[in-house]
């Protein structure tokens, strides 16, 4: 049975050190199973259009699953060694691998974040914002309500010097 560990490792330099222990680590034996850096849907609006880009979900931080019988002293050593790995995420002086209801709920979790986009910017009652979609275009109001499940809040704007709830997609307005 293969074990999970969790690696903190150097941000933003996430997918080298994928392939580095790729590369060195499993050059003479497939001894790392899988690597998986924890990455995200994230929806957003660039110029005019809804985009839908990868993010990192943990940046700093990647998931290595570990072949039964070859954690040893030079696996450990040949991991921590590796350029921009900072070391095992856990107490002690060996790694302590995930439970299997730890790495079940993880993997879930991220194979969630990839099925449904995230927001890029995320709204709270109180914000202060600019419609940059629909017929309010460049209409400033104060966020009344966020339902983050539908991606949609109400936005309490002045017409006419009447304050008014209109309800926007979140693409449709921009934090100042």
């Amino acid at each position: 049975m293969e074990h999970w560990y969790i690696l903190h490792v150097r941000t933003g330099y996430e997918e080298k050190i994928k392939k580095l222990l790729e590369n060195t680590v499993n050059r003479e034996s497939a001894r790392i199973k899988q690597i998986i850096v924890p990455m995200e849907n994230v929806a957003e609006m660039a110029h005019g259009e809804r985009k839908i880009k990868k993010r990192k979900y943990w940046p700093g931080y990647i998931l290595i699953q570990v072949a039964d019988g070859a954690e040893n002293e030079s696996l450990w050593h040949a991991i921590r060694t590796t350029p921009g790995v900072l070391g095992f995420l856990g107490a002690g002086q060996s790694p302590v691998p995930l439970s299997e209801t730890e790495i079940n709920k993880i993997i879930s979790e991220l194979a969630d974040r990839q099925q449904k986009p995230t927001p890029k910017v995320e709204f709270k009652p109180g914000d202060k914002v600019e419609i940059i979609d629909g017929p309010f275009v460049n209409f400033t109001g104060i966020v009344e309500e966020v339902y983050p499940e539908r991606e949609r809040l109400k936005v309490s704007v002045s017409i006419f010097g009447r304050a008014t709830l209109l309800e926007l997609n979140y693409w449709q307005a921009e934090r100042i």
